[in-house]
């Protein structure tokens, strides 16, 4: 990520299969290029996954200088497939750019659909990729996982995000195993890798020139119930 806020575009979505990392990827995305002084939406669209979402780290990810829209907390665990209003404010908020973290898999990403005027601007669709998950394990799953979830969500992806990983046991060589899949795929579907998601303190363990400039620093921000500070 070296450009920082240099090529981002007004809208950013974040898509993917279940368990991928989106909800860590749209949150360090949005706290990197807050550093350049932007205003940041992070909107929860996970109408998916009831589990952990975007909005049970309101509190936390907002220390970091982003806002994040989300359903209030009286209603945010309904048995509903809750889209607050907010959810579109920020595409027609002038000097604001939108990041919006869908739940996985290509059920979830009908969700889209709702969204239609997001066409009318400028956007980037990225598909999030850990290979170390069930779907997309091989380059054949792989493929067809991101034709099903653009058939889905009626958009094209734009980019891809190389986020493998096993959470805090993730080693250099992961990351590196990971890229080389999503450098295949890049080649073959002509979508190009835009950002390689890397733990903060792997960076500097991180050799290849031309994977450093894909790096987006990522603090993980969920915990699960089996893993301790």
């Amino acid at each position: 990520m070296s450009d920082g806020i240099d090529g981002i575009k007004k809208i950013n979505i974040f898509i993917g299969e279940i368990g991928s990392g989106k909800t860590e990827i749209s949150i360090n995305f949005g706290i990197n290029i807050r550093k350049d002084g932007k205003s940041i939406d992070i909107i929860d669209l996970d109408i998916y996954k009831p589990y952990i979402r975007l909005r049970d780290l309101k509190d936390k990810v907002e220390k970091f200088g982003v806002n994040i829209v989300a359903p209030p907390k009286e209603i945010s665990k309904s048995d509903l497939p809750l889209i607050v209003h907010a959810s579109k404010r920020c595409i027609y908020e002038e000097n604001k750019i939108c990041i919006y973290d869908i739940g996985g898999g290509e059920n979830s990403t009908f969700v889209l659909r709702q969204f239609p005027e997001i066409k009318d601007f400028d956007y980037d669709i990225f598909y999030v990729l850990n290979v170390y998950r069930p779907f997309t394990r091989t380059l054949k799953d792989i493929e067809k996982n991101i034709k099903d979830i653009e058939i889905a969500s009626g958009f094209s992806i734009t980019g891809l995000v190389s986020n493998t990983n096993l959470r805090f046991e993730t080693k250099v060589e992961n990351i590196i195993e990971g890229y080389l899949i999503a450098k295949k795929i890049s080649e073959k579907i002509k979508i190009p890798i835009k950002y390689v998601g890397v733990k903060e303190d792997l960076i500097d363990k991180i050799e290849d020139e031309n994977l450093k400039k894909l790096i987006l620093p990522v603090k993980i921000f969920i915990r699960y119930p089996y893993e301790v500070d």
